[in-house]
This record gives C-alpha cells, structure tokens and sequence, in this order.
C-alpha cells in the first residue's frame, strides 16, 4: 500500500476523492442504459432495465464482499510486511470470482424467463426484460472482476488509476450504447452488450496494471485456503449487504409499487432508483475510501489516527449531505425532464412529486454509510452488518409496508426515510459504545 507520506489529511482526501468519483462513475452504467433505452426505445423497456438492476447488484454485492474483505486482509499484511501472504490471497479471490462468475453466466441463460417473472415483469416490460437479461448473461465474470478490482487498486494505492479506468469504461459504454442503439438500433439487447462490454474493457485494464511492475502485490501460484473465508466474509459482508440490499429493495419497491400504483409508478421509481444509485455510491465512497487507511493504520495500532480519519469522514459527508439534497430537490423537474421527455405531462408531474418526497432520506444515508464502513474496517463486522441490513432491507422493508398499507401508495415514497431516521439512531450507539472502548 502506497501513502503519500504528506499528511493524513491528504491521504484521506486523495483515496475518498478517487473512489467517490469512480463509484459515481461506476454507478452511471445502469443510468445510461436507462437514459439511451428511453430515448431510443421506450419508457417500459426503461423499466425492464430498472427490474434488471437487482441483478447487477447481486453481482456488484458478490464482488464488494470478497474485495472489501480481501482489501482489508491485504492491507494489514502489507502493513506487517507479509507481501507473500497478500500475493496468495489476491490471486486466490480473483480465481473464485471467475468460477463464481462462469456459474452465474450458465444459470441466467438456463433460467432466463423464470428470474424474468421473478423480478416482476409485466405484459408491458417481459419481452424487453427477457432479452435485456440473456444479453448480460455472458458478462457476469467482468461485472464481479471489474469491481472488485477497483477497489483492491485503490488499496495499491493507485486510487487516480482507478478513478481514470473507470471514466474510460463509462465513455465507453456511452459511445457503445448510442452505436448499438441508435445507429445499429438493436434496441435493448444493444444496452446489455454495451454495459457487459465497458466491464471486459475495465477488466483488462486493472488486470494489466497487476501483471506491470507498479504493483505491491501480484498474481502468483496459491494453495486455496479456505479458512481464510471464516475471517475474510465476516469483514466485507457488511460492505456486500449494502449493495445487496439496494437490489432488493429495487425488486420489493418495483413489487409495491405494481400492487398500489401500477406500471406507471415504476416508471417514475426508475429515475429516482437510478439517482439514488449515485447518491448512496457518493457517500460511500467516503467510507470505502477510507478504509484501506483506516485498516492500516489500525494494523499498526496508531488509533489516534483512526479517530482522525473518522473525523474527517463525518466533516466530509455533513457537506456533500447538504449539496446533494439541496440539488436533487431544487432540480428534481430536470432529472425527470431527461428521462420522460416524450411520456405525458401528468407523468412527469407525479414523477417529480415523487422524486422530491424519496430525497428526504439523502439528509441520512450518508452518516449510516460512513459509519458501518468506519467499524468495518475495524473487523467490527457485527455491528456493521447490523447497520447496513438494518438500513438497507429490514428497517426499510417494514417502513414500506407500513406507509403503504397504513397511509397508502403516495406514502411509499417516504420509505427510506423512516428507515434512514431509525438507523442513525442505531448507528450513533453503536459509533459511541466503540469510541468509549477505544
């Protein structure tokens, strides 16, 4: 792991920079093909890529948790100077997140029309959503690489490297997606090829930096060890979780949303899905960016600097809390504009109606973030996995049934921030009870 030297408050500044700009990024690919399969094919085909997305976040939450796990192990042997040790268990992760992926690959093309049903597709959107899942299918693999790999080149300490690759892939998907829909017009198979293809570029791109000489640690022959996963899954579930949980409560919204407002209302909870994607990755890119510090420092007992760090983090999202609010609430007519362009008036009316409603939880989501990534990189994993589940599908899923059956459709869109609200709160005890110990 290579640290500038300079000051904490330049390292920190220089790896949450980095990996917020590249999970924005990153985050953008689904909100592309969104955008291009809008304009170019219809709002329901919209849809059938945002029933789609739970999906791709199972494959991002696979790789986040073996990464944020890895990164963290890695992190510790380097700074114990056991390179070896960080050779063998990278070489080893990225060799299970193939076989993993390969098996994945087979069973969404054996069981295509099956997980379509599953995901809620509708007369409008089965079709789209069909084709839209065979032609991601092939790329499982690169999805989980690619992210993966992003976050264990910040922890080698070439986070601009990661942020540059990043930006390449996501040009790459746009020039890709306007070509295959627009000038090829293969419609939203089109989408699909462009998004799994931008992950096989950015793949091959990290993968090419490990095999360089800029590397700290590196591919090399490994004995699988399987104990290490009783260690590494605990640390990085917490991290996973909260990627998985943002899929499922894609699928249990898109679900609510079909049962008391209808395909109308999914359409207008795409938008607000795909902005929140970015949002929720913004501010946890403050937290994943300082954990590769945070397990550094730790693994060298400076706990001084850990409380820094923390610090540093909560000053960091407090300010990025009242930007992204204040925006998304101000501009929430011209997000929906983009999307819904060609739909009818009263659409976009509701749709902004709606938009501004979610935002609410934006005054929240980063705190809970922050801190379940601050206590995860401490191998505090039960009381991170309790914040992130706890956000992120329990807390969230019982707020959605009680706004909705109590209060009606129209409160769906206050979910989160119920559940955002009750979570700081446990997040805040669980912050105190450690720093008290520390």
């Amino acid at each position: 792991m290579q640290l500038e030297g300079k000051s904490l408050r330049s390292d920190f500044a220089r790896y949450v920079t980095a990996t917020s700009l590249s999970l924005m990024i990153f985050s953008l690919y689904a909100m592309l093909d969104g955008l291009f399969v809008a304009r170019g094919v219809s709002e329901y085909a919209m849809s059938a890529v945002n029933l789609a997305i739970p999906i791709i976040n199972g494959l991002f939450s696979l790789a986040v948790l073996f990464a944020v796990g890895t990164s963290t192990i890695i992190a510790m042997h380097l700074a114990q100077g056991k390179r070896d040790d960080a050779n063998r268990l990278f070489s080893q992760n990225i060799s299970v997140l193939l076989c993993l992926g390969v098996t994945i690959t087979l069973l969404m093309l054996v069981f295509t029309r099956p997980l379509a049903g599953l995901l809620g597709a509708t007369d409008e959107t089965r079709a789209y959503l069909h084709t839209y899942l065979r032609g991601l299918a092939p790329f499982a693999s690169c999805y989980m690489i690619s992210y993966n790999l992003e976050i264990l080149v910040r922890t080698d300490g070439h986070p601009k490297l990661a942020t540059v690759t990043v930006v390449i892939g996501c040009l790459f998907h746009a020039l890709m997606d306007y070509i295959t829909i627009f000038v090829l017009k293969w419609g939203i198979v089109g989408a699909a090829i462009s998004s799994g293809s931008s992950q096989l570029l950015t793949c091959i791109i990290y993968i090419c930096h490990f095999l360089g000489k800029n590397s700290t640690f590196r591919f090399c022959r490994f004995r699988f060890d399987g104990k290490i996963y009783k260690r590494l899954l605990p640390i990085g579930i917490s991290d996973g979780l909260t990627e998985l949980c943002t899929g499922l409560m894609i699928f249990i919204f898109n679900h609510m949303l079909l049962r008391h407002i209808g395909a109308d209302g999914v359409v207008s909870y795409t938008i607000i899905a795909y902005v929140n994607t970015i949002v929720v990755n913004l501010m946890m890119g403050v937290g994943q960016g300082s954990q590769p510090l945070v397990s550094y420092h730790e693994g060298k007992g400076e706990k001084a600097a850990c409380r820094t760090l923390l610090r540093y983090g909560l000053v960091t999202v407090a300010g990025l809390t009242v930007i992204t609010f204040a925006g998304l609430y101000l501009f929430a007519p011209q997000v929906v504009q983009a999307y819904l362009a060609d739909t009818s008036q009263s659409l976009r009316d509701y749709s902004v109606f709606a938009f501004r409603r979610y935002s609410f939880s934006y005054l929240m989501v980063g705190f809970n973030l922050l801190i379940a990534a601050y206590l995860t990189a401490l191998e505090r994993a039960k009381e991170a996995i309790t914040i992130s589940v706890g956000r992120g599908l329990v807390l969230q899923t019982l707020s959605l049934l009680l706004m909705a059956e109590v209060f009606g459709g129209g409160a769906i869109w206050f979910t989160p921030v119920l559940s955002e609200a009750v979570t700081l709160l446990i997040s805040a005890v669980f912050l105190r009870k450690y720093l008290k110990k520390a």
